[in-house]
């Protein structure tokens, strides 16, 4: 019976050993839009760190952010917002040698940071905030080395 326990014991810690050995792995790679998307829903409102493979597909402006999209319409359910700080654009549009809204459309990135879960309220025409919301999916750039170009 001991020997029993013990075979046991050895092959949870091994499976156990094995998955933290893959979850490491999956890491470093680089995960889709839609990866990062389920892992953000599931560790929100925390954000998780992670490698992102997106191709742009929407650009936009807002409050001074810059956004790259992973979708044409930034409201899609699938879709990762590259939310680029104002003092990380001009570093950004250096980088890469020119207005980022021109240059990045079409393009595959490969983007490093943490990528979270973000609650878009509705308000009304009065500008009080609605019952109403739904969610987006981000990630924030801070430095242009976080960006790479594929």
């Amino acid at each position: 019976m001991l020997k029993i326990k013990a075979l046991f014991l050895s092959l949870f810690l091994s499976s156990l050993l094995a998955g933290c050995a893959t979850q490491a792995l999956v890491q470093k790679d680089a995960l889709s839009p839609q990866q990062a998307i389920m892992m953000a829903a599931d560790v929100a409102p925390q954000p998780v760190y992670i490698t992102l493979d997106l191709q742009v597909r929407g650009i936009g402006a807002q409050n001074g952010f810059t956004y790259l999209n992973s979708e044409k319409d930034y409201r899609d359910q699938r879709n990762v917002s590259l939310e680029i700080t104002p003092e990380a654009l001009a570093q950004v549009e250096a980088k890469f040698g020119g207005q980022l809204a021109a240059y990045a459309r079409g393009k595959h990135i490969l983007v490093k940071g943490p990528v979270r879960r973000v609650t878009i309220w509705f308000f009304d025409d009065a500008g009080r905030r609605s019952d109403k919301f739904y969610y987006q999916t981000h990630l924030r750039v801070s430095d242009p080395a976080q960006i790479q170009l594929l």
